[in-house]
């Protein structure tokens, strides 16, 4: 018998690889590595992923093989990336403090596959307050980044 999502995991794998940061609101700090059961979802707009800062937490998640879903998306500004089941997520840093929001580094890993150098935490730093800066933004799925 063939598994529910095997179609719409084969359909995100035809999509080329995201190498980049994106963004996850969380309730916590990831303490250890996670294989993933399904897909999940984050975005490059750290105000989607957080619900404008409101969730505890937010993961910037170094991807080397998401999957960049906006351009079909029914919802292009969400700015969906897509991590694949399977991929483990795992912390690479410690959380830090940026302005009030809690971020941690969380690096995605897929068959093994090293991802590049972690963000300097400027770099970071600059996303985040580059995004509160250009204020909130209307949340059309609530709850499905974090």
């Amino acid at each position: 018998m063939a598994e529910p999502n095997a179609g719409l995991i084969a359909a995100l794998e035809k999509l080329p690889p995201y190498e980049g940061v994106t963004w996850r609101g969380a309730e916590g700090a990831l303490a250890g590595g996670i294989r993933l059961p399904a897909p999940l979802p984050t975005s490059r707009d750290p105000r989607v992923a957080s619900a404008n800062f409101e969730t505890p937490y937010l993961w910037a998640v170094v991807s080397s093989a998401g999957r960049d879903v906006a351009p079909i998306s029914a919802d292009p500004s969400a700015q969906e990336i897509t991590i694949l089941p399977e991929s483990i997520i795992t912390p690479a840093s410690a959380t830090i403090d940026i302005d009030g929001v809690r971020v941690q580094i969380v690096l995605e890993v897929r068959d093994g596959v090293p991802v590049g150098p972690t963000p300097p935490e400027d770099e970071l730093a600059a996303l985040v307050r580059a995004a509160k800066t250009a204020g909130p933004i209307v949340i059309r799925q609530p709850g499905r980044f974090g």
